[in-house]
């Protein structure tokens, strides 16, 4: 069953774009992944293999590595045990109450593996209360289950050191099969020239749902991001998918419209437009994924972020995205962005299932500090009922009535509801692009209570 998060009244993912974009081109990746070799091991067994340690910068001591099925079933609930042992001999490990303990559980990073399918593990464990000498990962239970591969391939990679002990793993995965393609995982890693698995992580930012190859509007593909931290040494990558070919998707005739995209005094990208919901019932769009590019395709970043409201039927919802992990605040990675991409996520995108009611805002005047705008005011619940929460959205309009930024806020109940008549402020600020000429901008607040 499809989750759906109290919490998305209040916050959904969404989507972007740059200056000039335009829908990028496929083209080949620029960085080569390492290869995997099976290990000798007899058939049947689902094997630990390429475990290593490492500490990183911050001073955590990180066990990885791969566990692979060699068998020819399906496995999946793979659980893993781990010691980790002081130079005596001793156990490290502690438990939540404070006591030692001789082994811990834990889990790989995808939950499935088909035959020949590999899943990275990573174990962390805190110097600051002993230093380990060893350490031992054994497989301690598994289950069968079912697999039908989507048929998916990556382009247009990269792997970027950020200068403060993370590694960036960006790229492109696409759907080249003629049916739907599910990710229930990604993960990605570097590996050494004897392919053990030296740091690794889940992949946050990717489209869960993946329409057939050959999509008009280019939902056949995702850009995705992961970070992990540098272990040292080899820098060759690789990337490890738990995906099925489904046909049990419902995809909602929504649009995405990029209206304006900038770069703030801060250095981070802004990614501003409307979605438009031209279904009959009124969406929750959960989650977006967006991806900036540089002239050759490479793909430097990718983001998510929130459609702060519910989009109703044939109306339009703005939405801004401005988180990026490698390109914000670095110049370098800023000067390579030519293009980027947008797109809605099917699988986080549902009917909304709670009532709404628009609410008016008696705003204070907006305090103007070069290019930041500040929005600031007070909101009555007038619609006679108890209200779960309100969302506050503020628009800056340029002279043609175009978006060109927008911010929000969410104000939530402090006792088990906002009562009827009951009063609340909000706040929002909002970085603007410091080159634009704002003299002839204009403003809206719109605010949106949820009935309880």
């Amino acid at each position: 069953m499809r989750p759906r998060f109290a919490l998305y009244i209040f916050v959904i993912f969404l989507t972007l774009t740059l200056p000039a974009c335009v829908k990028p081109t496929a083209l080949t990746q620029t960085t080569q992944p390492a290869v995997l070799e099976t290990p000798a091991t007899p058939p049947g067994d689902l094997v630990v293999s390429n475990a290593s340690a490492f500490v990183d910068n911050l001073g955590t001591y990180r066990v990885t590595g791969l566990v692979l099925n060699n068998s020819s079933k399906v496995i999946n609930s793979i659980e893993l045990t781990i010691e980790i042992k002081d130079v005596a001999g001793n156990s490290l490990l502690i438990d939540d109450n404070g006591v030692i303990e001789p082994a811990s559980t834990f889990y790989p990073m995808l939950y499935t593996l088909a035959p020949g399918e590999a899943s990275p593990f990573e174990f962390s464990y805190d110097t600051s209360t002993g230093t380990p000498a060893s350490f031992n990962v054994v497989i301690s239970g598994q289950g069968t289950g079912n697999a039908d591969r989507a048929i998916l391939q990556w382009e247009n990679v990269q792997l970027v050191d950020n200068g403060l002990g993370l590694y960036y793993l960006t790229g492109k995965i696409i759907n080249t099969g003629s049916r739907w393609a599910h990710i229930q995982g990604l993960a990605g890693g570097v590996l050494d020239d004897s392919n053990n698995l030296l740091s690794a992580n889940l992949a946050t930012t990717y489209t869960t749902e993946l329409a057939p190859a050959g999509d008009p509007n280019g939902f056949d593909r995702t850009p995705f991001e992961i970070t992990f931290p540098i272990p040292g040494g080899s820098t060759k990558w690789q990337l490890f998918l738990d995906a099925d070919a489904t046909d049990i998707v419902t995809s909602y005739p929504l649009e995405v419209k990029i209206t304006s995209t900038y770069f703030d005094q801060e250095g981070s990208a802004n990614i501003v437009g409307w979605v438009t919901n031209n279904s009959t019932q009124t969406l929750m769009v959960s989650h977006m994924v967006a991806g900036l590019y540089a002239g050759d395709g490479t793909v430097l970043d990718a983001g998510n972020s929130i459609v702060p409201v519910p989009v109703r039927p044939g109306e339009s919802a703005p939405f801004s995205i401005s988180e990026f992990g490698l390109v914000n605040h670095d110049s370098n990675q800023i000067a390579l962005v030519q293009t980027c991409s947008a797109q809605y996520d099917p699988y986080f995108t549902f009917p909304s299932s709670f009532e709404s009611i628009d609410l008016t805002a008696v705003p204070d005047p907006i305090q103007q500090d070069n290019a930041t705008w500040i929005f600031s005011g007070n909101v009555t619940n007038s619609s006679g009922r108890n209200l779960s929460g309100i969302t506050v959205t503020a628009m800056i309009m340029d002279s043609q009535n175009k978006l060109v930024a927008m911010g929000y806020t969410s104000i939530i109940p402090t006792a088990d509801a906002i009562s009827a008549d009951e009063s609340n402020t909000y706040y929002i600020t909002i970085n603007m692009d410091p080159s634009a000429d704002a003299t002839s901008y204009s403003s809206q607040i719109k605010v949106i209570g949820y009935l309880k």
